[in-house]
């Protein structure tokens, strides 16, 4: 009986304990929610800050071991040319579960103590009409997000699968297919670091009656960001997607890219910031022709970082007002990156393409290029005013430049091209055949290209003062000279008259 009594009190007990632990951490996470959604606007504040957004939490009703809360995020401004109207809210109704042990924890029989379990999904709105009837009235996804008591949120969205079609009146049909997808994020209490995950099967849109399709399969993006010295996020990122595919569309060849896949890796060091990106795609196919596969990547290393942080600032508030004002429009974002391209050319950055290469049935052609520049002078304006040998003298401490192009593969390309526009195989293969040969010929005539075993070549340096073509290395003067690019120096031409007019006696006495 004693036994009894005291297996009841200690239940009784840590009931008491959970139940003034969940009441307490539902009032403070009030608190904290404000503090956090109060640094979400301030970052967004930064990265969009002509837009309006905004996050506001409303209708906050805490109980003992859950409270139920209204998140909103308002466009104050609204997007004019993604027809957003000013002040257009989006409503997300949540649940809160306290902690520190939250019930959709421990339905999963998550033990780790947690300040709270968060699950949210769309209110039904006028701005949202047209998605809820994408949606047959559900909302478009689910979320369930986790806060640790440091203030660190792991999220998880479910996207729900949408079949939808909408038939016009003269018997077109577009229709919506999408297999859902599973999103998950994580992040810190200062939103200074951040990781997500972005997994779907397929979305495609279609018109049955016409034929006509568009189509992504095995979308799979993933990053890792924290943020570095600069103010910038830094880390790694990687956007693959299955196949996208083509077919049907009116003036438009049938196609298929398969294995598409894009990375970048932004890291930093003591001044400098070093961006290395990387294009790929393992299959081509237009109409029934096999096009290959290639990749390209793109190194920026020893960037400044103070100076990139004022580029992305300048670009960034020019995409914004772009966005948001009728007098702005796309171009002023371009003339935002040319107006401040400058910025990214201090403190003497290196620029590469290494490698560059696309390979096909006939085989593989390859490019590799390194650009090492100097620290651009404080006065711009003197570039302009210099010759070619002062301006590579001034910028440049370094190039090189690698190509090698087979022979084969590029004939081929050139054939699948002129096929692609209805022309005879065998008839397009004997002209690239010929195009291909004369360039050959060209650029080994004028000492620029080489033409061996099959590899059309070019291999190119610059350091110090040298320039090094195809084994042939002269100075940097010399090789502008033979080029028409410089003139002579003050005693050069005499140089070469003098050597002249040393071989013609020579050829006047085998005239006698």
């Amino acid at each position: 009986m004693k036994k009894s009594l005291v297996a009841v009190s200690v239940v009784v007990a840590l009931g008491a304990v959970w139940t003034g632990a969940s009441w307490y951490t539902g009032k403070a996470l009030e608190s904290r929610l404000d503090s956090f959604i109060k640094k979400a606007n301030t970052e967004l504040a930064k990265s969009l800050p002509e837009s309006g957004i905004e996050w506001q939490a409303k209708d906050f009703k805490r109980g003992i071991f859950s409270s139920d809360v209204r998140f909103i995020l308002t466009i104050k401004n609204g997007v004019k040319n993604a027809d957003i109207s000013p002040n257009e809210e989006i409503i997300f109704k949540s649940t809160i579960d306290h902690g520190p042990f939250p019930l959709a924890s421990l339905k999963t029989f998550s033990l780790i103590p947690k300040m709270a379990s968060i699950h949210s999904e769309l209110e039904q709105s006028d701005a949202l009409k047209a998605l809820f009837d994408f949606t047959n009235g559900k909302s478009l996804f689910s979320l369930d997000a986790k806060v640790g008591y440091g203030g660190a949120i792991s999220t998880h969205v479910d996207l729900i699968p949408i079949n939808h079609t909408e038939t016009k009146k003269n018997g077109e049909q577009r229709v919506l297919s999408f297999s859902g997808a599973k999103i998950s994020a994580e992040t810190n209490r200062d939103l200074s670091a951040f990781s997500f995950a972005v997994k779907s099967d397929e979305l495609s849109f279609s018109d049955p009656t016409k034929q006509e399709s568009i189509a992504l399969k095995g979308i799979d993006f993933k990053g890792d960001n924290k943020k570095g010295k600069f103010d910038i996020y830094i880390g790694d990122q990687s956007y693959n997607v299955g196949e996208f595919s083509m077919n049907g569309i009116p003036n438009e060849p049938n196609m298929s890219l398969k294995g598409i896949k894009v990375t970048s890796n932004l890291g930093e060091d003591k001044d400098d910031l070093n961006i290395k990106v990387a294009y790929g795609v393992n299959g081509v196919k237009i109409k029934d022709i096999e096009f290959g596969s290639g990749q390209l990547a793109l190194g920026m290393e020893k960037l400044d970082g103070q100076s990139v942080r004022k580029f992305t600032q300048a670009y960034n508030d020019a995409t914004e007002a772009a966005l948001t004002t009728d007098g702005s429009s796309y171009d002023t974002a371009a003339l935002a990156v040319l107006s401040n391209l400058h910025l990214l050319l201090n403190n003497d950055p290196q620029f590469s393409i290494s490698p560059f290469n696309w390979k096909n049935s006939k085989g593989e052609s390859l490019i590799d290029f390194k650009l090492s520049l100097q620290n651009i002078p404080e006065d711009k304006k003197a570039l302009n005013q210099m010759e070619p040998e002062e301006m590579v003298r001034t910028l440049v401490q370094g190039l090189s430049l690698n190509v090698n192009i087979s022979k084969a593969m590029l004939i081929e390309s050139i054939v699948q091209s002129e096929m692609l526009d209805g022309k005879d195989k065998d008839a397009a293969e004997a002209k690239a055949k010929l195009q291909v040969q004369m360039v050959a010929q060209e650029g080994v005539k004028h000492k620029i290209l080489t033409d061996e075993n099959g590899i059309i070549g070019l291999d190119f340096h610059y350091a110090n003062d040298k320039v090094k073509l195809n084994n042939k290395e002269s100075s940097l003067h010399q090789f502008l000279l033979d080029n028409g690019l410089a003139g002579t120096y003050d005693g050069e031409q005499n140089q070469h008259d003098d050597e002249s007019d040393a071989e013609l006696p020579a050829v006047k006495s085998e005239v006698k």
